[in-house]
């Protein structure tokens, strides 16, 4: 199944592209765009490698589980209470991920020190969240907890959790891309050149677009783990540290074929 899927995988937005929007009329850095891409990536594939066992990604990865668990139950609240994340009964998804935030900000305060990874990982989830629920509610909103539930139990289902998966590693990548993307383009460029606001958003999309591309990879592997897990021990931090060993691989191993590529 994921190979037939990867087969479908639109190549328009190829991360030599993405450079290209950036370093478009920069003189001789432009000249020399997928030597610069595939710096980038190499740099990346490094960096999540060492983000393996980082403790903010870890836990902001397991109580996006969590959360998705407890809109199954009448009382998620309760449930998401236990996990450290506390919202009242019209909760908008914005506090809903602010409540994650939080949570993620005290366990890494007990169990190690704040990371770029660590803070990376919480604005992914917080905008896989807000993306995926705000399709089909007013859950942006605080129009009612009940409607904020329902969104998110749309997600516990083993598709919807490979969804918010995919969604949660192409927005880690896309920081960890774009943060690369500025320290080695800013003392050659001096400052972006995406000027417009316009330029800005077309950047944006363009490299949403490819690293939601390049996060198929653990699509189905998010999935799969998710149903089994579960069902056969219950997902703990654990069993989630260990699968986020193997899906942060699998990404970096993605990145370096990109890299053969570029």
């Amino acid at each position: 199944m994921a190979d037939q899927l990867l087969k479908n995988v639109p190549t328009t937005q190829k991360w030599t592209a993405v450079v290209g929007q950036v370093l478009d009329g920069a003189g001789p850095l432009s000249e020399d765009t997928p030597r610069v891409a595939a710096a980038i990536l190499e740099a990346v594939s490094a960096a999540l490698m060492a983000a393996q066992n980082d403790a903010g990604l870890r836990h902001t990865f397991y109580l996006l589980t969590q959360i998705a668990l407890a809109a199954r139950e009448s009382d998620w609240r309760e449930r998401l209470a236990r996990v450290g994340i506390s919202i009242d009964d019209r909760a908008s998804v914005y506090e809903l991920t602010a409540g994650l935030h939080v949570a993620v900000d005290d366990y890494v305060e007990r169990h190690g020190r704040p990371t770029d990874a660590s803070e990376m990982a919480q604005q992914a989830a917080g905008e896989a969240l807000a993306s995926l629920t705000a399709a089909s509610t007013n859950a942006l909103f605080g129009t009612g907890g009940e409607q904020l539930r329902a969104a998110v139990r749309r997600l516990s289902t083993d598709d919807g959790f490979a969804k918010l998966g995919q969604r949660f590693f192409g927005g880690f990548v896309a920081r960890f891309l774009n943060f690369y993307l500025s320290r080695i383009t800013a003392d050659k460029v001096g400052s972006t050149r995406l000027g417009l606001a316009s330029e800005v958003t077309r950047f944006n999309d363009a490299l949403s677009t490819h690293c939601e591309e390049s996060a198929l990879v653990v699509h189905d592997f998010c999935r799969d783990w998710y149903s089994k897990t579960e069902y056969v021990e219950q997902i703990n931090p654990g069993n989630t540290s260990r699968f986020m060993a193997h899906a942060v691989e699998k990404l970096a191993l993605e990145l370096a074929k990109q890299r053969a590529g570029a």
